[in-house]
């Protein structure tokens, strides 16, 4: 943020610096935004977000243009953030909507910790994916991948997602011809790519996204004491006995039964003192084509996956 900017910020309100945060973060993350986004969330008037525009003009005039068609204000190529959104709080923004749109984190309790954060994305990769998301554009970028080094790859995205170890990057990619994820944090290099996407390469075409599975977690029927691990995941009883039921798109199954270390073999024969679920409804996993990621699933053919440890 300049330092002009820094100093005529202080000179407002905390809620107007909120406001012109939310400007700042849907401009850099959604590459545009308009009024009635402005007024829808934080709730005010007419004049007041009138207000808002004029005041972030005057502070970053070089980052936004209005079109007057549909009376929105895109993104530059000058832009430049007012407001540092920091990517893990931005990738929450993004999952879970825009709450704290200063990116400050409040005091610390002093009595509550959490997991360190390994996995956030650079931030202008971030921006840049995510903006291309919201546009419905392709991206073209440097990718590193573990089987094939760099290389170049023209995908068109239509998700982030946090698979629980790791941010991927979901879309259609044109080198592969399919929809395929890409770990977010091996983009070395990324810009959005102008021209037209395809009717193919839309979220609506990619079945493994758009199947729901129902997974019936339960504990390890070899646990000597189940009861703990109903605790631990929240379990309600279903004909006396404890059961998870989750909802997940197939896309992500795979990667979230490894992350959860859940025994989806169909005899639970894993260790249950390393798995402490199993997956009840194991079949599920033949709609899911990334189930050689689950820990003990074995398809119909008698093919296994490769057992974590």
């Amino acid at each position: 943020m300049p330092g002009n900017a820094a100093l005529k910020l202080e000179n407002h309100s905390h809620a107007q610096r909120e406001r012109l945060a939310f400007i700042d973060f849907c401009l850099q993350y959604h590459g545009s935004v308009g009024r009635s986004e402005l007024m829808a969330h934080f709730g005010t008037a007419v004049a007041s977000s009138t207000r808002d525009f004029t005041l972030y003009r005057e502070l970053a005039h070089e980052n936004l243009i209005l079109r007057h068609e549909n009376k929105r204000y895109y993104r530059t190529d000058n832009y430049q953030p007012l407001f540092h959104h920091e990517p893990h709080a931005a990738l929450k923004t993004l999952a879970h909507g825009f709450g704290d749109g200063l990116s400050v984190t409040p005091g610390q309790s002093g009595f509550c910790e959490d997991a360190p954060d390994l996995i956030s994305p650079p931030q202008d990769v971030l921006a840049t994916v995510s903006r291309a998301i919201s546009q419905e554009q392709a991206v073209r970028m440097t990718y590193q991948s573990l089987n094939s080094g760099a290389s170049e790859r023209v995908v068109v995205p239509h998700s982030i997602i946090n698979n629980g170890q790791r941010w991927h990057m979901r879309g259609y990619c044109r080198k592969r011809g399919a929809f395929r994820d890409f770990v977010c944090n091996r983009i070395t290099s990324v810009i959005i790519d102008k021209a037209d996407i395809a009717e193919h390469e839309h979220q609506t075409s990619d079945s493994e996204w758009n199947e729901q599975l129902t997974l019936e977690l339960i504990p390890h029927p070899c646990h000597s004491h189940p009861e703990a691990i109903a605790l631990d995941f929240n379990m309600s009883r279903q004909n006396n006995q404890p059961v998870r039921q989750l909802s997940i798109r197939a896309a992500r199954a795979g990667y979230l039964l490894r992350h959860w270390n859940v025994d989806c073999s169909p005899d639970h024969r894993l260790p249950e003192q390393e798995y402490h679920l199993w997956l009840r409804n194991h079949n599920i996993l033949e709609h899911c084509a990334n189930a050689v990621l689950a820990p003990g699933y074995v398809d119909t053919h008698g093919k296994a996956a490769v057992i974590i440890k």
